[in-house]
């Protein structure tokens, strides 16, 4: 049985690496007929959203492959927060951002903003009006996202973490969506820049996903980041 569980695993996960490197295709096709939108605020856009399905992509194939590779740089953590709320509340979600103004963290830019998006996303789908928190410690910089949707019971909570797993699917109408990478991802980006992700329950019903990064100084030189 412990075989046959393995194979199914090892299964599930070729197939999903398979589908995550094919799409990279279509992807390329939708970008070079975007060049032939007149409109040049629908074009910028439609690839954005093709850049960030570019870096979705990656983000998947990555996590299969077993690890995430990046340049990390001094970065503005609540600059990264608003810009990434900004895209939410540019297509319709109900998000705020109420945070500090400026806090500098370790990071790649393009990994941790994949890593913030997978979070609100999941608030969206599965809650009502997030709101993304930004505070400090002496050390540290804390991201809350904080939605008033059911919540998860707390002895689910740290398998939701896992990869695959989506939770109940009577949740939500969009519960069928996805592959359940979306938190495996983002846990996996924030343990790779030494932070920690949990899931609390949140004073009043809902979720809060917590994220803990260590604060920098902006004198720190480029360095190599790897899981």
């Amino acid at each position: 049985m412990q075989r046959r569980i393995a194979e199914m695993a090892s299964q599930r996960t070729r197939m999903l690496t398979s589908v995550s490197h094919d799409l990279r295709t279509p992807i390329t096709r939708m970008r070079l007929r975007a060049e032939y939108i007149e409109s040049s605020e629908t074009k910028a856009k439609l690839l954005r959203d093709l850049d960030q399905m570019e870096a979705m992509v990656g983000g998947c194939l990555d996590y299969l492959r077993g690890g995430f590779q990046q340049e990390v740089v001094a970065l503005d953590l609540a600059s990264l927060l608003q810009a990434v709320v900004d895209q939410f509340v540019d297509v319709g979600a109900h998000a705020r951002y109420d945070g500090i103004d400026h806090v500098n963290v370790l990071g790649s830019p393009d990994n941790l903003e994949r890593a913030f998006s997978n979070l609100i996303d999941n608030a969206v789908k599965y809650g009502e009006s997030p709101e993304i928190r930004l505070l400090e410690s002496d050390d540290a910089a804390v991201v809350e996202i904080a939605d008033r949707g059911p919540g998860i019971p707390q002895e689910k909570r740290d398998l939701m973490l896992e990869p695959f797993e989506r939770g109940d699917v009577d949740a939500s109408s969009n519960a069928n969506e996805g592959f359940g990478l979306g938190l495996a991802i983002a846990r996996g980006i924030v343990e790779a820049h030494g932070g920690r992700l949990t899931l609390d329950e949140r004073t009043g019903g809902g979720l809060i996903a917590r994220v803990s990064l260590a604060k920098a100084e902006l004198e720190t030189k480029r360095n190599k980041l790897s899981k």
